[in-house]
């Protein structure tokens, strides 16, 4: 049973002081300011802590909490993790009011803030480390200590349910690859970031599951001491004594790049001057390759340097990721082909080598060495096979937790053929012109587009007297110009898009009278121009209009339009154009006559025809490809779903929303996109703090691939129990032969199903959503597939990493 923690007087003394401030030398006035390049930062009275830019490279800061008073100016927090703001240029300005700390670059561009509820009259750096904003009363009603980021501090506490992550190097302090989580079971736990939540993914634990009936924390009091207690102040768990011998010591517990967490200490007594680094007194896990899993990604293998770091090698035929970061893991040199035959030519990896993490789906007794890699030969899904005293064990990708050691005795052999298919030939290069006017003319939308445009252009030069006669410019896709309207008005033009007033769309739709339905940027309307057109009005909702009231958009608005404005495809909604009036954001789309996707596939009665439906998949992949690979700017959707997909009135799908998601901040988009989208369709990067990539798009475009098939949803909790999750269902017919058994209720309706693409739409579906970012196919590949030109191989679970 645990005992309840006694905390010595001291403790709470320096416990207090921690939270309150009452020295006045301490405080920071109202109106201060700093700058990376003269009056940089804020130091604690005791000289150990500095707030303020610190510097990382010539001319490029953090803003962040360090070491200030020893030689190496260790950072213990950064207040951004965001990579693409982490680097702070030398005329940067750091403002403090009495809404809090905010951040702008050397254009007044807003970069960060610390804005508490309350008002701020003051701030102080304090000797613990802490960085605190202040009310009128002197208590911190926002503190650095609050939002930890890789390293923890005397005094400080993990909450529970919160989360410290590793930093990419010593010069990038954006969030990387390994977190600390405190768990909401009671259990302390280090994950790779890929992997959180699983239990393949776990390196390390508290053993403290279920400890305690109350939330736990984990604290680091000053004498050095981890422990965990819940909220009865009951400890459940003691992870040092915190004896470091006699002197002065300065203490972190910090969670570095590679994944290895510690505590270390600084003595400020020390006599010895050429000292220069921190001792660890607490390594929970040690050995970077055998003892932290993810070192090196998938399908890669790491081994120890002379100087016991990390380093990353690829299997055979594999290549990495990413040539400038080798922890990202590794990929087959083109995407997988089909390969089990007995011939398939079997490489040896370098011996002592082994995944011990995942892949694995058969081990086989009794076999010979030679036996076993024909085993593995003759099988599709086997990718590695490793043999050792008669037992051969097959895996599948993602092969996870390679490593080299001289603990490992086995022999390992990989699959060359499966992961050196020759991609098919790529189609011919297209100047973005020639593609641009072709496109046009296949949509049929080109057509008077590369028209001239009259123009009128007026002049006015401020305090002078000149009028300059109006004129007919002709110009071909002008950026901005001017033309004459449907209703007769001059309409301003931004990338061939018309600017109406809020007047001419309120007409058009009859004072939006017919509401066609609500999607996730608000509600759409039907109109019709006056030309008898037939167009969609979508209204952007308040949270576009509170995203501008706190980061003005009007700019950025017109900037995405113009953007939108540049795709062409037949298999993308097109944008006729825009209200940008006051506080009316309104988009004028063409009307699609038989309305979206889902009501095809769960509404209507009777199933689509089978040849529809994969034409239907096949075009929206070919709209996504352009997105992502082909249109000017490359275009993330965001919300890929059959909601998003419209019909028009041969069934032809096109992409809708395609654009919008840049209208949200970052931090908007990622909250919105969570919880907007039925939660079959986003991918895991989005709960995981990982790179949001194309590859969001693709994983939503595998779930709706599968709906598409099976005409149900991916979450139908009126199903069997095994049917329940289409993606698991799918994925156990798959490997028991029964996809005919996904279909048999369409075909017992009299729908023809064509098996070929049932197989390949399968396929595509299920590599589609694989966890593993890297392992989905891009949109380009996915044409090519679901076309049946490029072979595909049989997929992992799309849940490798486990549960």
């Amino acid at each position: 049973m645990a005992a309840t923690r006694i905390i010595p007087p001291l403790i709470f003394i320096q416990m207090f002081m921690a939270i309150s401030v009452s020295p006045q030398k301490n405080k920071i006035s109202i109106d201060s300011t700093l700058t990376p390049s003269k009056n940089s930062k804020w130091v604690s009275p005791n000289g150990q802590f500095a707030f303020g830019f610190y510097p990382i490279s010539p001319s490029v800061y953090a803003l962040g909490v360090w070491f200030h008073n020893i030689p190496p100016k260790t950072l213990a927090w950064t207040a951004m993790k965001d990579e693409s703001i982490i680097s702070i240029e030398e005329d940067s300005t750091l403002q403090f009011s009495d809404t809090g700390l905010n951040l702008y670059d050397a254009q007044r561009n807003f970069l960060w803030s610390a804005a508490p509820s309350e008002k701020v009259v003051a701030a102080a750096m304090m000797d613990n480390g802490c960085f605190v904003l202040l009310n009128a009363s002197s208590q911190p009603i926002w503190r650095s200590f609050d939002y930890p980021t890789d390293t923890l501090l005397p005094g400080q506490t993990l909450i529970w349910k919160s989360i410290m992550y590793s930093t990419a190097s010593t010069s990038n302090y954006s969030t990387s690859r390994f977190q600390l989580s405190m768990q909401g079971d009671g259990n302390l736990v280090l994950y790779p970031v890929v992997r959180v939540g699983t239990s393949q993914g776990a390196y390390w634990s508290s053993g403290t599951f279920k400890s305690g009936d109350n939330p736990t924390s984990l604290n680091f009091d000053p004498s050095g001491v981890l422990y965990l207690v819940n909220s009865t102040n009951i400890t459940v768990a003691t992870l040092t004594k915190g004896e470091t011998g006699a002197g002065q010591f300065l203490r972190r517990v910090t969670l570095d790049g590679n994944g290895i967490l510690g505590q270390y200490v600084w003595n400020l007594n020390s006599t010895d001057q050429t000292t220069t680094t921190w001792s660890s007194v607490w390594l929970p896990v040690k050995d970077y390759c055998k003892d932290v899993k993810g070192q090196c990604g998938i399908n890669g293998i790491c081994r120890l340097t002379t100087d016991n770091k990390p380093d990353c090698l690829c299997p055979p035929q594999f290549s990495f990721i990413d040539n400038k970061d080798h922890f990202k893991g590794c990929v087959p040199k083109s995407f997988p082909g089909q390969s089990c035959a007995a011939s398939s030519p079997m490489s040896q990896v370098d011996p002592n080598t082994d995944w011990t993490g995942g892949g694995v789906y058969s081990v086989l007794k009794d076999l010979s060495e030679s036996g076993c890699v024909q085993a593995c030969k003759e099988d599709c899904m086997c990718i590695v096979v490793t043999y050792e005293d008669t037992f051969c064990t097959k895996k599948q990708l993602p092969l996870l937790d390679g490593r080299q050691g001289t603990d490992i005795t086995n022999k390992a052999y990989v699959k060359v053929s499966y992961a050196f298919q020759a991609e098919s030939p790529a189609p011919p290069h297209i100047p973005q012109q020639q593609r641009k006017e072709r496109e046009q003319k296949e949509n049929g939308n080109g057509k008077g587009k590369g028209k001239t445009l009259a123009v009128f252009g007026i002049s006015l030069l401020a305090g002078s007297s000149i009028l300059l006669a109006a004129t007919f410019l002709v110009i071909s896709f002008n950026r901005y110009g001017y033309k004459a309207s449907v209703f007769g008005e001059q309409h301003k033009v931004v990338e061939g898009l018309s600017a109406y007033s809020y007047k001419e769309i309120d007409a058009a739709t009859g004072h939006f009278r017919e509401e066609l339905g609500r999607g996730a940027f608000g509600k759409v309307y039907k109109g019709t121009l006056p030309d008898g057109k037939a167009i969609a009005v979508k209204t952007l909702d308040k949270a576009v209009q509170q995203a501008e009231d706190e980061h003005p958009l009007e700019r950025e608005f017109r900037t995405e339009m113009s953007v939108i404005g540049t795709c062409h495809h037949k298999n993308l909604v097109q944008l006729y154009g825009f209200c940008d009036e006051g506080s009316h954001r309104l988009l004028v789309y063409e009307y699609m006559s038989n309305g979206s996707l889902d009501k095809a596939l769960f509404v209507d009665t009777g199933f689509l025809d089978w040849s529809m439906r994969f034409q239907i998949a096949v075009g929206t992949a070919r709209g996504m490809r352009y997105l992502h690979e082909e249109c000017r700017t490359q275009i993330l959707h965001c919300d890929i779903k059959p909601q998003n997909i419209l019909l028009d009135h041969i069934y032809s799908p096109k992409l809708s929303d395609f654009g919008l998601a840049k209208l949200f901040k970052a931090e908007q988009t990622r909250t919105f996109t969570g919880a907007r989208g039925t939660k079959g369709y986003i991918a895991p990067e989005w709960y995981k703090n990982l790179p949001i990539t194309v590859k969001v798009d693709v994983y939503s475009f595998g779930e709706m691939l599968l709906e598409i098939i099976c005409c149900r949803i991916s979450l139908d909790l009126d199903a069997p129990q095994n049917e329940i999750v289409l993606s698991d269902w799918v994925y156990e017919c798959l490997k028991n032969g029964g996809l005919a058994k996904l279909v048999e209720q369409q075909q017992a309706e009299g729908i023809t199903i064509e098996s070929r693409q049932l197989e390949r739409m399968v396929l595509v579906g299920l590599w589609c959503i694989q966890d593993d970012p890297s392992l989905r196919p891009s949109m380009k590949m996915v044409v090519q597939m679901l076309e049946g030109t490029v072979d595909i191989a049989v997929p992992p679970s799309p849940t490798s990493f486990g549960s």
